[in-house]
């Protein structure tokens, strides 16, 4: 449950399973953030959590929550455009909006009111951030999986 809940928390945040659910979130944050800073803080919330491998669903809401916080008074770069911006206000909305005791069950229904032009923002915002910051996958240590059944 914890590896499903860490791994659903990194596919929210890096932008493909997002939803809306009000105002609020990153509409008040600044819209001249330096790219190195936003590109920083956008990748510290992969390089906490690829460090959480036991953490208890609570730190890992907390987390993304602390995260999300940094994010919104860092704010995004000046020339992000205004879909990718909207995307990235849909997503601290819904990071703003989880309760702390959050499931994994509730990241699997987050995008169930998501609009078309929502959807469409959403993916802005990770194409923006991506070509922007690169992915942030990419510095993630994967476990190692075993090749072979354990002998008895």
């Amino acid at each position: 449950m914890k590896s499903a809940l860490l791994a659903a928390s990194l596919v929210l945040v890096g932008g493909t399973a997002l939803g809306c659910s009000g105002g609020g979130g990153g509409a008040g944050a600044p819209t001249d953030a330096s790219e190195e800073d936003y590109c920083a803080g956008y990748q510290s919330l992969f390089d906490d959590m690829s460090t959480m491998a036991d953490a208890t669903d609570a730190e890992i809401i907390a987390q993304i929550k602390d995260w999300a916080a940094t994010m919104e008074e860092t704010g995004t770069p000046e020339d992000m455009p205004e879909d990718a911006r909207a995307g990235f206000e849909t997503t601290m909305t819904l990071i703003d909006d989880l309760d702390d005791d959050a499931k994994q069950e509730d990241f699997e229904k987050i995008d169930e009111d998501l609009t078309e032009d929502e959807t469409a923002q959403v993916d802005e915002f990770d194409t923006y951030t991506t070509d922007t910051c690169g992915s942030p996958m990419d510095n993630l240590e994967v476990p190692e999986i075993p090749t072979e059944t354990p002998s008895q």
